[in-house]
């Protein structure tokens, strides 16, 4: 997970809710330095623990009462269950991502913090902080008021199943420690998407970089940089590869007025080569991010389907049978908040993928303006680079991630709905 100034908010979130057991500390370069909390660790596993085994209490509570609330039929006994275990196994996937991927999480901000003071000129601190709360804010508060819509429609509903010497409004009750699990699983996906697409902005940074040094402008008009003028321009040595912030100021400014033709092309091909290590470590960071959060992000997708499928088909049957209003569009909001939390792991991770293949292509528009030997020479071992590299998200090796996924999800949805219908009709 990134953990940097402008998303710390989120940081400070995904602690509150079992999923980053880390202490921080900010050195004199501004770094934040991560080590684990062994108080946040143990928080972590007794919490989720208990609530995941308050969970599976309460469904067995329901599916023993005399007059269960969910579990009607043999049916919506089969799909409560599912519904529930992959919001579990979610959940704890992403808490044991969080207790074991200390090394990758340490390694993957190192990473960042050295490109972020080479793309330092592109850097908007302000703007990014801004969408990181914008994205936990309306997240958590979404959940938290369908959360609530959806247990007091259960309640109602509870209510009117009442008879002499039952209480069937303690069926409800016992689900709450399922709804609470809801909150660590949107705690996980705010804090995957925030990182996936701080890696996607960096990645159109880097692009922007390159466009306004090379070829006179940035790609993105909207957000180009505006020109600056320069006084003087020394020739930057070797050693500045340790200062990448001081590498750019003086290589953006490079005039031909002022400096001879080979000196200027040996200093422009030093930032193309900072520009490609920074590339190459942007892609470590996908894979490091590939790595850490594989199994959460495979049960996160499929957790994903299994609601779409198991909301849909309880939407069916209500629309079938009594046609309670409330309770339709309950499950209607359900499927909206569902589809929203499969694209908060697709889109981000799409977008940082197209982002870095755009890369080759700017660089193939720079070789073909450059003259110089040395500085062709450069952009060439930029352009072999990009050839090789891999910038696509995957959950443990066994799917990309990006937006085919999305087709295949909707075919499997209609499959799977249809068999469940023709089953429910099967055993009334």
């Amino acid at each position: 997970m990134e953990i940097s100034e402008p998303s710390i908010g989120i940081f400070y979130i995904s602690k509150l809710l079992t999923l980053a057991p880390y202490a921080t500390r900010k050195n004199s370069k501004g770094q934040y330095e991560i080590r684990r909390s062994w108080i946040l660790t143990f928080y972590s596993a007794s919490l989720t623990v208990g609530m995941v085994f308050l969970t599976y209490r309460g469904l067995l509570f329901d599916a023993n009462a005399k007059i269960p609330v969910r579990m009607k039929s043999a049916t919506s006994k089969v799909v409560t269950a599912l519904d529930v275990s992959v919001v579990v196994l979610a959940v704890v996937s992403g808490v044991y991502c969080g207790l074991l991927s200390l090394r990758e999480t340490i390694e993957l901000n190192s990473r960042l913090h050295r490109i972020d003071n080479t793309l330092n000129a592109c850097n908007h601190s302000r703007r990014d902080r801004w969408r990181a709360l914008g994205m936990a804010s309306v997240s958590l508060l979404t959940i938290s008021a369908l959360l609530g819509l959806d247990v007091g429609t259960w309640m109602r509903k509870a209510e009117e199943m009442n008879i002499a010497d039952s209480d069937t409004e303690l069926n409800v009750h016992w689900y709450i420690p399922f709804y609470t699990l809801y909150f660590i699983l949107t705690g996980l996906h705010i804090n995957f998407a925030n990182t996936a697409f701080g890696l996607g902005r960096r990645f159109r940074r880097l692009n922007q970089m390159l466009s306004s040094s090379f070829l006179g402008e940035p790609k993105d008009a909207s957000n180009a940089l505006k020109p600056r003028k320069m006084s003087t321009v020394k020739t930057v040595s070797a050693n500045a590869m340790m200062t990448p912030t001081a590498l750019h100021s003086s290589l953006t400014k490079l005039s031909s007025e002022m400096l001879p033709n080979e000196s200027a092309a040996k200093n422009k091909g030093l930032l193309i080569q900072t520009m490609a290590d920074n590339h190459e470590s942007l892609s470590k960071c996908v894979l490091l991010l590939s790595n850490s959060f594989g199994v959460a992000v495979l049960f996160i997708l499929v957790s994903c389907l299994l609601h779409l499928v198991a909301t849909a088909y309880f939407l069916f049957l209500e629309l079938l049978s009594k046609r309670d209003n409330a309770y339709l569009w309950v499950q209607a909001l359900w499927i909206l908040f569902h589809s929203f939390r499969l694209l908060m792991v697709v889109e981000p991770c799409h977008l940082a993928a197209r982002e870095s293949r755009k890369t080759i292509q700017i660089v193939c528009e720079i070789e073909r303006k450059v003259h110089e030997p040395i500085l062709a020479e450069a952009v060439k071992k930029f352009w072999q680079q990009l050839l090789v590299v891999d910038s696509d998200f995957s959950a443990s090796g066994l799917c990309r991630v990006n937006r085919t996924i999305l087709t295949s999800f909707a075919s499997a949805i209609a499959t799977y709905l249809v068999i469940l219908i023709q089953f429910q009709k099967t055993n009334g």
